[in-house]
């Protein structure tokens, strides 16, 4: 195996094929899809049943491989500290996978090194419960990037990547210049009519407010605040969003991106 491995910024594929020295990854299953359930409710009297919805619980990756060392007493250290790695919860996974890397929120769950007693060289298999059953990408994927705009609303229409059934934009707003007394910010799905309000809050010049629906954070100069309405969720394909806001004249740059996420 190829390319990047690392957990909680730990390098998990470090052979030297020189040395023979280090840890090698040489079985990855992450390709699987996560957890499903499917739930069934009976139809009466129409001898049949329907599925309301379909929910994603958790994922399962494994990996498999040897560790190696120049001498007995070397591997025993290596083995200690490769089981170090793992001891944090809900840590950022990286895989090489395509022209960049897929990133898992994962908590080892199984860790079997097996050895012989004379051996310098061990192999592991070790499992990872992803409690965010999908993965996403390094790199954010813009949907809109416009700066210092100056008309009270706002439609953009992207094309939505990714094969998770939802994608979660960021949204982040940067007042740089208002007047007026209409003191509201409104984001809409216009797919689904899913509507975030912002009300209230006396923004002012320099105010820069974020919209995170993945963590279902909203802040305004870094400070937490409340909001009316429902955080935006996008499904893959063709979208619409549109911005909106009180003010009687305005410049703002609103900039809108999502990691792409996958089953």
């Amino acid at each position: 195996m190829n390319g990047n491995v690392t957990f909680d910024s730990h390098d998990l594929n470090t052979f030297d094929p020189t040395t023979r020295v280090g840890i090698l990854i040489n079985a990855i299953n992450h390709a699987n899809i996560p957890t499903q359930n499917t739930p069934l409710f009976v139809i009466a009297d129409a001898n049949k049943s329907s599925i309301p919805a379909i929910t994603h619980d958790n994922k399962i990756i494994t990996l498999s491989g040897s560790l190696a060392h120049t001498t007995e007493a070397n591997l025993d250290n290596l083995i200690d500290t490769f089981k170090g790695y793992f001891n944090g919860i809900s840590k950022t996974l990286s895989i090489a996978y395509g022209s960049g890397n897929r990133l898992y929120t994962a908590t080892k769950n199984a860790l079997t090194i097996t050895r012989q007693n004379t051996a310098k060289y061990a192999n592991f298999e070790l499992t990872f419960i992803c409690t965010d059953p999908f993965g996403r990408d390094e790199a954010i994927t813009s949907i809109t990037n416009s700066l210092n705009y100056t008309s009270a609303t706002l439609t953009v229409t992207p094309t939505i990547g990714g094969n998770a059934p939802v994608q979660y934009p960021i949204i982040t707003l940067t007042i740089d210049a208002l007047t007026g007394t209409g003191d509201y910010v409104q984001i809409t799905n216009n797919n689904n009519d899913q509507q975030m309000l912002l009300y209230g809050f006396n923004l002012t010049a320099g105010a820069v407010i974020v919209i995170d629906t993945f963590t279902r954070i909203v802040t305004i100069n870094g400070d937490e605040v409340d909001y009316r309405g429902t955080f935006l969720e996008l499904s893959p394909g063709a979208q619409s969003i549109t911005y909106t806001d009180g003010f009687t004249t305005r410049t703002v740059d609103i900039v809108i991106g999502y990691y792409k996420r996958w089953l």
